[in-house]
């Protein structure tokens, strides 16, 4: 999904894996987390391109969404 290039595919990916990292029990593997920061980093940069602001804005806006809905499942 990440090499079709859609930003869609991208936050889809980022999604699920944070979905597995905090409603799983265990860790994600060594091959889900780097997926996990490649997914992010595409996405941020993209997201950072579009909205024309920076990098660590985007992060820190994804960073929000993902601890907002941990607390919530958790």
């Amino acid at each position: 999904m990440i090499k079709s290039g859609s930003p869609y595919e991208v936050a889809k990916v980022l999604r699920d894996l944070y979905a597995i990292k905090f409603k799983s029990e265990k860790d994600l593997s060594y091959g889900e987390r780097r997926l996990m920061d490649q997914a992010k980093s595409l996405l941020v940069k993209e997201l950072a391109l579009a909205k024309k602001v920076t990098e660590a804005a985007v992060e820190q806006e994804i960073e929000a969404m993902f601890s907002v809905d941990a607390a919530a499942a958790g």
